[in-house]
């Protein structure tokens, strides 16, 4: 238990230290001074229909997960809203987005279902989030988009990879058997929660036309996503286009998703430092970073109160 959690705060050390890393980065590349003045130019006209969307696309992405649910056990929509700004608020606090991963630990509190099929549904949402960010990225490069040849390469390698994993993931229930089989023989005990989560993609193959409906409300769902990060980069003076967006911020939510840092702070702002140097100065980018964030910091804050409110009765609850 201990070495446990001294692998857990060395780790998070190691986060921060890159996140301080990175922020010293950022702090000598940009001067102070214009940094105002960047902020005091904010457009208020496209950063006022930024924060609108907050209004809409919280209740979309809460809608698909829940429908995600549905197709075993029933899930209200307010118990889904809470789930979700739970998760939201440990994202602030983790890398990679894992605060997700808590929604499936929510779901198996609140006895919605058993934690192996809760967390194939949080997984099922990442994998549909991330194929459909690959999408729009591959629409955006071949609607013309584009890096130099060596980044290209990189770039076709990641994807051809990605879609490999995927392919395996969506078929690991084949390897049952053999999962079985090998931890009888080699631990003697059974892989039962293994087994169940093998299982949970076996039944999402049962309907393929549900996976073509969720993939293709979650290729909507991100459009909408990049049009208010546009929205954020515009109303920070950057002059740059819808396509390009979809194009350049597909890589850098991706390169963020690394578990480098907290919460992708850091590794996103250099990653839009690099990608839209052509476009802008580094207080202008700067800006548009810090605008983006709100992404998170907004549904995180939510999560924050609603959970000062009700969550501990979430984690008192017997299961």
């Amino acid at each position: 238990m201990t070495h446990s959690f001294l692998k857990i705060v060395t780790n998070f050390n190691i986060r921060v230290l890159v996140l301080v890393v990175l922020i010293s980065y950022i702090y000598f590349n940009i001067d102070l001074n214009s940094f105002v003045d960047s902020i005091n130019r904010i457009n208020l006209e496209y950063f006022t229909y930024a924060m609108i969307y907050f209004l809409v696309y919280p209740w979309f992405g809460i809608e698909r997960w829940r429908r995600i649910v549905e197709n075993s056990y029933p899930l209200k929509f307010l118990q889904a809203t809470k789930i979700y700004f739970y998760g939201e608020s440990l994202n602030l606090m983790l890398p990679s987005k894992a605060g997700d991963i808590s929604k499936a630990l929510f779901l198996k509190r609140l006895q919605v279902c058993p934690l192996p099929y809760a967390n194939g549904t949080v997984i099922y949402e990442k994998l549909l989030d991330v194929t459909s960010i690959v999408i729009i990225f591959s629409f955006a490069r071949l609607a013309g988009g584009h890096l130099n040849a060596d980044y290209d390469k990189h770039v076709l390698i990641f994807i051809t990879l990605f879609c490999i994993s995927a392919f395996i993931l969506f078929n690991l229930h084949h390897l049952k058997n053999k999962t079985f089989e090998f931890f009888s023989k080699r631990f003697n005990a059974s892989p039962e929660p293994a087994i169940n989560f093998f299982d949970y993609f076996q039944k999402i193959k049962e309907n393929y036309f549900s996976v073509v409906v969720f993939l293709f409300f979650s290729i909507i769902f991100w459009l909408g996503h990049f049009f208010q990060i546009y929205l954020f980069v515009i109303s920070a003076n950057i002059d740059i286009a819808y396509l390009q967006i979809l194009f350049y911020l597909p890589l850098v939510i991706i390169i963020s998703l690394v578990p480098i840092t907290i919460a992708g702070y850091g590794s996103r702002e250099v990653s839009l430092l690099f990608f839209l140097n052509d476009f802008s100065n580094a207080e202008n980018i700067v800006l548009a970073s810090l605008l983006i964030s709100l992404r998170y910091l907004v549904p995180g804050i939510i999560g924050f109160f609603l959970f000062s409110i009700s969550g501990y009765n979430v984690i008192d609850s017997q299961e």
